[in-house]
Formats: structure tokens, sequence, C-alpha cells
């Protein structure tokens, strides 16, 4: 699956080049019939329903001209959305002001890191805590990372 996944980003990453826009992630699963391909793409200030039908349409094209899935399968080309993790940091800038949970290398799967992202200092995110704290983590040093949403 490790290969088909790669194989889809790079079909698509000259698809993104052109079009302006950021590969997030790819993920291929096994669905009921045949495979689901979901790639989450992103640009710096956001993306439309539109940019996402016309990659759609391109990586659809490309996947059928190369014969990269044997089987039948559904494409799904979309933003990460607000319940994704982040996982590039060249998203952070945009979410400045959110609140975070922050799972960091080392720490407990129990013990996440909370705090609103108020800066993006090169690799350097720094965040508030609750109590006022104001905290520099290195981007490297994140292995999981989401916005908290308000409800």
């Amino acid at each position: 699956m490790t290969d088909l996944r790669e194989n889809i980003r790079a079909l698509l990453l000259p698809i993104t080049e052109a079009a302006g826009v950021f590969i997030v992630d790819v993920v291929v699963r096994n669905e009921r019939g045949g495979k689901l391909v979901q790639a989450f793409v992103d640009t710096d200030k956001g993306i439309t329903v539109d940019e996402c039908a016309e990659i759609s349409r391109e990586l659809g094209r490309c996947i059928e001209q190369e014969n990269v899935i044997q089987t039948s399968y559904r494409l799904e080309v979309s933003s990460p959305g607000a319940d994704k993790p982040v996982r590039l940091l060249r998203q952070y800038p945009r979410n400045v002001g959110r609140r975070f949970k922050v799972m960091l290398q080392g720490s407990e799967p129990s013990k996440p890191f909370i705090g609103t992202l108020k800066a993006v200092h090169g690799d350097q995110l720094e965040f508030e805590t609750d109590s006022g704290e104001t905290i520099a983590i290195d981007f490297s040093k994140i292995t999981e990372s989401k916005v908290e949403l308000p409800w």
C-alpha cells in the first residue's frame, strides 16, 4: 500500500506544483469493492472547492493513464479540514491565534501539550499556555498537532 501511496503522490506533485498548491497528505485505504484514495491539498491562504475539483480531475486522468490502480477506486481531493492533524510547518502561520493540542517526542500519549499558537519564527513555534507562560517548541520535536476546535 505504501508503494501505491508514493506512486499517487508522485503523480500528484506536478499537478499541485502547476496549480500553486502543496500536498499535505495522501491516504490509500482498502474499502469494500476497491480502494479509497484521499489527497489532502492546500495553499498558504486556503484552497477552494473548484481548485480541489480541478486537481481531482487531473489526478484521476493520470491514475487512469498510468494504470496505477488495477481495481476499482474512489478518489477524493480536499483540504485537510479542521479535524486533521497539522503536518507541515507551512500550515502553522495561518493558524496563529488558534489553540492546539500537541504531542511532543518523548511525551506520554496521555500528556499532550495544550496552548495557543502566538507566532512562528522559522522552525520555532511560540505557544502560550493557559497559565500565560510562553513556550517555544522546535517543529522537529512535534509528533502530532491538531487545532483544538472551540466546541
